[in-house]
């Protein structure tokens, strides 16, 4: 669900991205590490906002910044003003563009139904394929400066190293963690004890629940794979992207390493 203006006054930090950049194994991550310090169920661990007040850190509040597919709206109608985000911390999540098209393929087919041609029609679609991901991005780069603090990070680094860059992240929203229980989140985060989770209806989020049962394309936590799109696109396909990367893309959606941008709040 997209976040109102209104809305984007009460948390303390957002953590946004595109849809499938990897946002929900990261909600998991910090939900289980705060639903463990608080004792409360695993069903609840996608509830960031509720648990980070109820653990008295820095409400967080994960969001889509206005690309959620289910809205339609077309790259070129993609509002740029984020003056909303004034005085805020702002997360951005990145991830391969070709891995991220291919999983939000996955959901506007199997989950959402919003989509029923093939992949490579997809990519071109305005409301859905590679351009609505780069401005989205093109937008962010432009306006970094506006939160009062900024952060990027690669799903990809939070692959390779998932204690390290939880930890990264965890100082970044002003949530203290011990080494054991990153260690411990760590390890039920783990995709397939996710993925089990999701199919025996662990959560109470439905936005933790497979689109089909028995349909493992279908699933919120479906692979889990860096570089996973060479299964599914032609090379005319990872092509296509990887022009349209070189030519109207940016920091955040090239493969060179990006540092913290701005990690610092204002005074």
């Amino acid at each position: 669900m997209a976040t109102s203006d209104a809305q984007a006054i009460d948390a303390d930090v957002y953590a946004l991205s595109y849809p499938k950049a990897g946002r929900t194994w990261l909600r998991a991550l910090i939900g289980k590490l705060l639903a463990d310090r608080l004792r409360i169920p695993e069903r609840w661990i996608l509830q960031t906002e509720f648990l980070t007040r109820r653990a008295g850190t820095p409400a967080v509040r994960f969001d889509h910044d206005g690309s959620d597919p289910m809205s339609g709206i077309r790259w070129q109608d993609m509002p740029h003003d984020r003056s909303r985000y004034a005085g805020k911390r702002v997360l951005l999540l990145g991830r391969d563009v070709r891995d991220n098209l291919v999983s939000a393929y996955f959901q506007a087919t199997r989950r959402i139904h919003v989509w029923t041609d093939g992949i490579s029609p997809f990519l071109l679609d305005e409301r859905y394929g590679v351009e609505k991901l780069l401005a989205f991005y093109r937008i962010w780069s432009e306006s970094r400066v506006v939160p009062a603090a900024f952060m990027f990070v690669r799903y990809e680094e939070l692959h390779a190293d998932t204690a390290g860059t939880l930890m990264r992240v965890l100082g970044f929203l002003g949530i203290e963690a011990n080494p054991e229980a990153i260690a411990a989140t760590v390890d039920y985060c783990r995709f397939e004890n996710l993925q089990r989770g999701e199919a025996e209806a662990r959560f109470a989020d439905m936005a933790l629940a497979p689109g089909a049962h028995g349909d493992p394309e279908s699933f919120k936590v479906r692979r889990g794979r860096v570089d996973g799109y060479r299964d599914y696109l032609s090379p005319g396909d990872i092509a296509l992207i990887d022009a349209a990367v070189a030519t109207r893309g940016c920091e955040f959606t090239g493969g060179s390493e990006v540092t913290d941008c701005r990690i610092d709040t204002k005074s």
